[in-house]
């Protein structure tokens, strides 16, 4: 299925712009917004139908909204889109707003007061933001969080189980016959990352295996810059793993790039996977193998909880967490040992 992002490079606009058109965004230029329409038409994608989008005559609390702090990453992008999906399939509007961690809540506030926002999706690491989650609750505000690091007495969590997702997919390189299997962790401050590592590991231990030397493990902060120069650390090492798990597709994509300088061959002389089914899984060559994250359902079920929740704001004994399965996508960057080169 065509995404938002293959509209906005057929229309030579960012994903954002493409967003505002999906939302009948009026402050959008006619002359941009026939551009986009006609990229939709080109590509595959829907164009925003009045007749599906029958929030437009819902009150105002009918609409969905979203922080989001880097629009352009691969997760959040991902998720936002398939946001944008699910809230088309329930006619509900969808208004964004950026925010980063550290700016002023007054920005968040007058958003708030401005859309008349009651019911929000909150994404790492804005889920785990305390000032942010406290001026939300004094406002009454409804939220989903999405793979928070704790669990909200106040609010529902939706996230895949990423220390099991790991696992499996440090099994499925050990499957392959890899042992010497390095692993890009991810920025420190987020939960997931931590457990991606812990997967990784228990993986090893689960077999009896002894684990991977401490080198074997380098810290990245989910970018492609970050993936550069852990990925550079690994491939220079005396005794070079045979296969590399990154925490994300932006620094799997990193290490091909640094494979594909050193003139190594994929997945020949080394098998890389990645994590997310990000958009530049796809895009790059050979084609990342991944994890894919099961976006659309989690942005359903975001949408029906929220639904569930009448816009009240309670405290629970319970923590209200749901768990939803991942699935390995095979690609074209992971062989078998005996067909690689270590």
């Amino acid at each position: 299925m065509a995404t938002l992002y293959d509209v906005a490079e057929r229309a030579g606009v960012s994903a954002k712009t493409v967003s505002r058109v999906v939302n009948e965004d009026g402050a959008v230029k006619a002359s941009t917004r026939d551009r986009v329409l006609e990229a939709m038409d080109h590509v595959g994608y829907p164009r925003p139908l009045q007749p599906a989008r029958p929030s437009r005559v819902e009150p105002p609390n009918a609409a969905i909204g979203i922080l989001l702090e880097d629009p352009e990453g691969g997760y959040q992008g991902r998720f936002h889109h398939a946001l944008l999906m699910a809230c088309m399939e329930a006619g509900k509007l969808l208004t964004v707003e950026l925010f980063v961690p550290g700016q002023s809540l007054d920005d968040v506030e007058n958003f708030l007061l401005g859309s008349s926002i009651r019911s929000l999706v909150l994404l790492p690491p804005l889920c785990d933001y305390g000032p942010l989650k406290t001026l939300l609750k004094a406002h009454g505000i409804q939220c989903v969080l999405i793979s928070p690091t704790t669990p909200d007495s106040h609010y529902p969590s939706i996230a895949m189980d990423d220390r099991l997702a790991a696992r499996n997919v440090t099994d499925y390189l050990l499957a392959l016959g890899h042992t010497r299997i390095a692993h890009i962790a991810g920025h420190p401050d987020h939960a997931a990352a931590l457990l991606r590592r812990q997967g990784y590991q228990e993986a090893f231990d689960a077999l009896g295996l002894p684990r991977p030397p401490r080198d074997y493990v380098v810290e990245g902060l989910f970018n492609f810059r970050s993936g550069i120069s852990a990925a550079e650390t690994l491939l220079n090492l005396p005794d070079r793993p045979t296969a590399i798990f990154a925490s994300n597709d932006e620094m799997a994509a990193a290490t091909c790039t640094v494979a594909h300088k050193m003139g190594l061959n994929i997945p020949q002389d080394l098998t890389v996977i990645g994590f997310d089914d990000a958009p530049i899984s796809s895009a790059i060559w050979p084609p990342l193998t991944t994890v894919r994250q099961p976006y659309i359902e989690m942005a359903r079920l975001a949408l029906q909880l929220l639904g569930d929740g009448g816009g009240a704001v309670k405290s629970s004994d319970v923590q209200m967490r749901h768990l939803l399965p991942h699935r390995i996508i095979e690609r074209e960057t992971t062989a078998p040992l005996k067909a690689a080169g270590g």
